[in-house]
């Protein structure tokens, strides 16, 4: 092998790290970022920011309506489903219009829009192949667009994807935005919480199993902050804890009633409203600003 031939293999070599290293630097900046993460009991860290605890609008928007559809992903799915699909596909049946749903209907947008209690639900999707961790926002977003025909993407659309990964690092959920086929979309990652004391809110309501109730309770979380917060420039407070991060695991009671009459252990949200007028139930600050139902 003579020296030019070796000059322009490492020449070539180089060119292609180079290559392999931006492509990676590129996929890294376009990685959607983890917003109103539910983090695991005694995993919260240190929030920073003074002033009132309210929060407040940082110039984007909010979702007046939301259209949910879930997706069920991973090889489990198709044959050991447990009670999960089914408990999942009444607790999004019966979130519209309920008085859980109605704790976010204060905050409004930039456009003077409102979020509204009008909540519907498109059913659910199986997907039996091996599901991707939460950690790649990028895999579940890309996951959101091969699993929705581009003829059904909606803007107002909360895509939710529940794993059947038990779960890695200390968080429970997470929700995020990104595109599929230049549709704006909203979407939310899901651990398998089966066992889990992490994420686990304790319910004392036994129609359903304990992983069917961790997943209830962290989806509350995470659907009413993409409802008030869904692209990152919506209603957080000065430290970015959104309306689901300053109530997470505090429970006002030990259940609330859905719309379809079904019944859920679930954390409460944050009111500006409540805080300020001191009708709502201390957060684990012992602020007054949390309600499970307007």
């Amino acid at each position: 092998m003579n020296r030019f031939f070796l000059s322009v293999l490492a020449v070539t070599t180089l060119a292609t790290f180079a290559a392999m290293a931006q492509e990676a630097t590129t996929k890294a900046s376009h990685e959607p970022p983890m917003l109103g993460i539910h983090w695991a009991r005694g995993a919260k860290p240190a929030q920073h920011g003074g002033g009132s605890p309210d929060m407040t609008l940082h110039g984007g928007d909010i979702m007046p309506t939301a259209f949910t559809k879930i997706i069920f992903w991973g090889t489990s799915w198709p044959t050991s489903p447990g009670d999960k699909i089914t408990q999942m596909d009444l607790w999004y049946n019966g979130f519209g219009g309920s008085n859980y749903a109605g704790t976010s209907d204060e905050y409004k947008g930039v456009s003077n829009d409102q979020v509204s209690s009008t909540v519907t639900y498109g059913g659910h999707i199986v997907d039996g192949s091996r599901a991707s961790g939460g950690g790649s926002t990028s895999a579940i977003l890309g996951e959101v667009c091969k699993q929705i025909p581009t003829a059904d993407l909606k803007s107002n659309g909360y895509y939710a994807v529940y794993t059947d990964l038990p779960r890695k690092g200390n968080y429970c959920a997470y929700h995020s935005w990104g595109t599929c086929s230049n549709v704006n979309v909203q979407f939310a990652f899901f651990w398998k919480l089966d066992g889990d004391a992490g994420c686990d809110p304790q319910s004392t309501i036994t129609s359903y199993s304990q992983g069917a109730a961790a997943l209830a309770n962290v989806s509350g979380h995470e659907l009413s902050e993409a409802r008030t917060d869904p692209r990152g420039a919506g209603w957080f407070d000065a430290g970015g804890a959104e309306n689901g991060d300053k109530c997470a695991w505090t429970f006002g009671a030990p259940y609330v009633t859905f719309s379809n009459k079904t019944q859920w252990k679930i954390q409460g949200e944050w009111s500006n409203n409540a805080y300020d007028s001191a009708t709502g139930y201390p957060n684990s600050s012992g602020q007054n600003g949390c309600i499970g139902f307007k």
